[in-house]
């Protein structure tokens, strides 16, 4: 972000609401396994004591859905885009965060990661590569398409006065998400 710079802050206004669009509570029995949601803020905590001690930085994904022994974590990473910035290049990097999450929980049998991304912006053409490049390396980025039917939000540049109208609401496939997730247990047993 640069000084003086409201990219911070644009981002939560936008993505914060986006996450919502994936964000699934509670317990949930996956091939089998039983797997807790835990958010953001309570991920750095619910991992501490796997943590390896060498490592001093924190990762906190978006969400993480768990299993009950702690040996196989599945990283949710939702990222949202309305006007180029630094959103989008994240996700050319998720192979190399997959791999630092393993680093940082080496006792982690199973650690996989996915992102979920707006449809609306992500469906352009310029990250074909980025995407194939993730699938490449196991981590699937699926489209949250706008809702049907949702109220649309408006953003404006302040330094051009220039307005981008996006979707207020989105719904992504949990069932295309899950049945994801479902394929990579029996491997992870």
């Amino acid at each position: 972000m640069r000084t003086g710079g409201t990219g911070g802050a644009n981002t939560n206004a936008s993505g914060k609401p986006f996450e919502e669009c994936f964000r699934p509570l509670g317990t949930h029995v996956i091939g089998g396994k039983v797997f807790e949601y835990i958010d953001q803020d309570k991920f750095v905590e619910h991992m501490r004591d796997l943590k390896d001690p060498q490592w001093t930085h924190k990762k906190k994904p978006d969400g993480a859905l768990i299993s009950e022994d702690r040996k196989t974590v599945f990283i949710i990473e939702c990222k949202h885009q309305i006007v180029a910035g630094s959103v989008d290049e994240k996700i050319r990097c998720g192979p190399c965060l997959l791999e630092e999450y393993k680093h940082l929980y080496p006792t982690v049998d199973n650690i996989y990661m996915m992102f979920i991304v707006n449809e609306w912006w992500f469906s352009q053409k310029k990250y074909e590569v980025a995407i194939e490049f993730n699938k490449k390396h196991g981590i699937p980025v699926f489209f949250a398409k706008q809702k049907i039917e949702s109220a649309w939000r408006v953003h404006v540049q302040k330094s051009t006065n220039k307005w981008t109208f996006y979707p207020a609401f989105y719904v992504v496939d949990e069932e295309e998400v899950f049945n994801w997730m479902t394929r990579r247990v029996p491997r992870s047993s």
